[in-house]
């Protein structure tokens, strides 16, 4: 029974071993977003939700929705901001942490006007940081007929 044991052993680390070494794409860069926000897909494809998504080199298109949750009081149960998605189009380099900040936003209100122009912060490995539009999708349509 050892004998079989280590075999069984020894042919599931290889054979782990041989995925992660051929099976998936390494992904050095990274972009991050706030809690605020909601990674959809990357170039089309569906993402897991996380708040840190792997990005392969060349330019990306990053889907993005936000939504909060605000209340007036304490009293109050609260209500949702969504947004319709949102598209940043990014020309990832390898080994790079991007990483979105929205303003800072408090109130309903505050994540209307936000939606209405919506600007984040994108910076690169904590640096660098500089003011960038999401697109809605008619935006992202009239920037790629515009071409």
């Amino acid at each position: 029974m050892t004998t079989s044991f280590s075999v069984k052993m020894l042919l599931t680390s290889t054979t782990v071993g041989l995925t992660l070494l051929f099976g998936m794409p390494a992904q050095a860069s990274s972009i991050t977003v706030p809690d605020s926000m909601i990674v959809e897909t990357v170039n089309g494809q569906n993402v897991s939700i996380k708040n840190t998504i792997g990005l392969s080199r060349g330019q990306q298109l990053v889907e993005i929705n936000y939504r909060d949750l605000f209340q007036d009081n304490a009293d109050d149960s609260g209500h949702w901001v969504r947004s319709e998605s949102l598209y940043l189009t990014l020309e990832v380099a390898e080994n790079q942490r991007y990483e979105l900040a929205t303003p800072d936003i408090y109130s309903a209100e505050a994540a209307r006007d936000f939606l209405d122009n919506p600007q984040v912060t994108l910076s690169i490995n904590g640096q660098q940081h500089k003011s960038v539009a999401l697109l809605t999708q008619s935006q992202l349509l009239t920037q790629l007929v515009l071409r």
